[in-house]
């Protein structure tokens, strides 16, 4: 079964774009509005769920679009909480791809490198 094709910004952040750009040529669409609150649907440890996951998500990765996939998260990620011994295996894969996929596992975070801003060198002016 092949790999699920990570979101743009996780493979630029990963530095997938810079070293295969074949393979990212046309542009993303892209979704400005940001993921909101919860569902009013959700219980309310999914709600609590929801706001962690997004609370320590990427910045910029999540948007409006992905409000599905973070309802299903926080729905996944409530019932392992409420009785994690009796949560199926399947159930945990799947909790477990959903935050590999908005690169929030320890492995998926390893594979992330930021560029630091470069220090600026108050040696020299330009003038």
């Amino acid at each position: 079964m092949p790999r699920h094709t990570q979101p743009r910004e996780v493979a630029e952040l990963k530095g997938a774009t810079a070293k295969d750009p074949q393979r990212y040529r046309g542009e993303v669409p892209k979704l400005d509005l940001p993921v909101g609150n919860a569902p009013e649907h959700l219980s309310a440890e999914a709600a609590a769920c929801w706001f962690e996951l997004q609370t320590y998500s990427i910045p910029g990765v999540m948007t409006a679009a992905d409000r599905l996939s973070l309802e299903m998260t926080s729905e996944l990620l409530a019932g392992f909480r409420e009785d994690p011994k009796a949560f199926p295996a399947n159930k945990i894969g799947q909790l477990v791809s959903l935050l590999g996929r908005f690169g929030m596992t320890p492995c998926d975070r390893q594979k992330l490198s930021i560029e630091k801003p470069k220090e600026k060198d108050d040696d020299f002016e330009v003038l």
